[in-house]
């Protein structure tokens, strides 16, 4: 009796052990998180490079806070304007941060929610001067 109790623990814990290893995101950063790059490019076209470590579930928006390039203030806040200092404000000068792919395209019809970053991939963030079709 007891060598069969102890053959199941041995076996529920190896189990454990098994689905504990297999279980991560498949990120190969820090861990286990993945890991990637933004590159932040102001109104004077100077780029910023932020080494970022995030799950691949996260949003664009949960990775800038995760990694402290944004507040919970501005997490919150329907535009993000202030990441880690760099100012696009909508309301004073009708600019915000437009997301590129890494290939600079711009990244369309998504907002910060929904985009995600694999492991390894670069996006970027720039200063846009949103037109104004009134005039």
């Amino acid at each position: 009796m007891k060598k069969t109790i102890t053959a199941l623990i041995l076996c529920v814990l190896m189990l454990s052990l098994a689905a504990c290893g297999g279980s991560g995101s498949g990120g190969s950063g820090s861990g286990g998180k993945a890991s990637g790059k933004i590159i932040l490019i102001d109104k004077d076209d100077k780029e910023y490079t932020y080494e970022v470590s995030f799950d691949e579930s996260m949003n664009l928006r949960d990775i800038l806070l995760e990694n402290k390039m944004i507040t919970e203030e501005q997490y919150s806040a329907m535009f993000i304007e202030d990441i880690d200092g760099h100012i696009a404000n909508v309301a004073e000068d009708s600019s915000t941060w437009l997301p590129l792919d890494e290939n600079k395209n711009m990244i369309t019809g998504k907002s910060f929610e929904q985009i995600n970053m694999k492991d390894g991939q670069t996006l970027y963030l720039q200063y846009y001067v949103v037109p104004n079709f009134d005039d």
